[in-house]
Parts: structure tokens; sequence; C-alpha cells
């Protein structure tokens, strides 16, 4: 099907546009932008940089794609920005292009990033995940597949968020989360049970994970004590590996566990 183009909206000539893409008033699409088929493209859009759409993408208004990024470091190279097929971008989202020579921000498959959200340079966003509003990604961010951040969170540069786990409202921090954990006040309160029984995990799995991580976070040990605790307590499923895998591989430490006045005293 032919593309539906508002006559207000300013196209480069090399730009790459699919099949049946609507663009609204106002959008600016530059040069080296290619647009999938099946996208719809918001007023007042501006699309730039090496930037690759994917297909049956909506952004709404006011987003900003593929962007330099704000990094001091960054003098002109040719960096790209990667979204995928199925996303929903919302009103005012800003997503910037990566810093060194060839490098990339990359938004997966299914993605939702609601309005007003920020992903920095580099960040690295996974398929299915969900993105609330007004959260704010410093590069080199790195998000596991059907991770949830809700809104108005503040997440520091080279933090990684696992996959499956689920970041509360308003939360700021420094430290990775790793995957199938709850985050809400600054520290771990358990496993995300809720998106763990949405992903159809069974009660044996789900019960597994939850003592892998009360091992970590609440049995008061340090970390290299805690693993080994887990290896021999707790049924090594592929999901607990990959628990273990994730914090093993920490470069700016892992979230603390929350600690209950009643413990504390």
């Amino acid at each position: 099907m032919a593309c539906k183009i508002d006559s207000r909206a300013a196209i480069a000539p090399g730009a790459q546009l699919g099949t049946n893409v609507e663009i609204g008033p106002f959008a600016v699409v530059d040069e080296n932008v290619q647009i999938g088929d099946g996208c719809r493209i918001g007023p007042h859009v501006h699309l730039t940089g090496w930037t690759t759409i994917g297909a049956n993408t909506s952004i709404h208004a006011g987003a900003v794609i593929g962007d330099e990024p704000q990094d001091l470091h960054y003098n002109g190279e040719k960096s790209f920005t990667v979204i995928g097929d199925n996303c929903t971008i919302r009103e005012y989202v800003t997503i910037h292009r990566g810093t060194e020579e060839g490098s990339a921000t990359r938004v997966g498959n299914n993605v939702l990033l609601m309005a007003l959200c920020h992903l920095g340079h580099n960040c690295q966003i996974a398929d299915d995940v969900v993105i609330a509003n007004s959260t704010l990604l410093a590069g080199r961010v790195e998000v596991g597949r059907h991770a949830f951040i809700s809104g108005a969170c503040a997440i520091h540069q080279f933090v990684r968020i696992g996959r499956l786990a689920m970041v509360g409202g308003g939360n700021a921090f420094g430290q990775d989360v790793p995957p199938f954990c709850l985050l809400q006040f600054g520290c771990i309160h358990g496993p995300n049970m809720i998106g763990l029984r949405r992903a159809g995990w069974d009660e044996n799995l789900r019960d597994d994970v939850r003592e892998a991580i009360k091992i970590y976070f609440f049995g008061g040990l340090n970390t290299p004590n805690a693993l080994a605790e887990i290896r021999a307590k707790v049924t090594m499923h592929p999901e607990i590996e990959e628990f273990i895998a994730f914090i093993e591989k920490t470069k700016r430490g892992v979230m603390r566990g929350h600690v209950s006045k009643d413990r504390s005293e």
C-alpha cells in the first residue's frame, strides 16, 4: 500500500520508507533514516541520525529518536539507533544514538516506552520491555526481556536490570537489579511473583527462585558464600543459573535487600 504522508511533513530525499507508512504534520525525517512497513509517525516527531525503525512501530507526537548523544566524548562519529518491530513510543520520548564509531542504542521488539521517557546513548533494551512515564535511563543501561520499569525512575549509567525484574515507581538507583527481583523504595523486596506467574512459571520454579533470592539478599551472607549456598540448597534450574551468572558479572554492584526494622534492631 502507498504511504500516507501529510503535506506539512519534511522528508529528506535519502530517507527510506517502507510500505503503508503514515507520517503526520510537521514530522521531520532526515536522510539516513529507514522506516519499516506499517509504521505510524505522529506530528512533530523528529527522526534523525542513522536510525532504523522496525515494522509496525508507532511513534507518537513530539518524540525525538536518533539525535546526538549527550556525551562530551562524542565528536560526530557515525553511530546508530535501532528500534525493533511492533514498538509503541509515546509522546515526547527521546532516544539518543551511540557514542563511539559504529556503536548503537538498541530497542528490541514489542517494547512500550510511555510518555517523556529518555534512553541515553548506547542503552540496550531487550524485547517485551515496558518503561513507564518520565523514567530516565542514562547511557549504557541494559534492560532484560520482560522487565517492567515503573514511572518517574532515574537509572544511573551502566546499570543492568535483569529479565523479568520489576522496578517500582520513583526509584533512583545506581546498581544492578538481578533478574526476577522486585525493587521498591531503593532496595530488593523479593521476587517479582506477579511477573513470574504471568510468564507461565510453575509453582516449583517460582518457589526455587524465591529461595535463591531469599538466600542472597536476606541470608546475612557475603556474595561468594551466598552463591555457594544457593548452589548447595536450590535446584539448579537454568533460571537459577541465570540469576547467579548475572550477579557474578556485576560491575556496579547489586542493589541491597530490604531489612525490616525488627531485624535491624
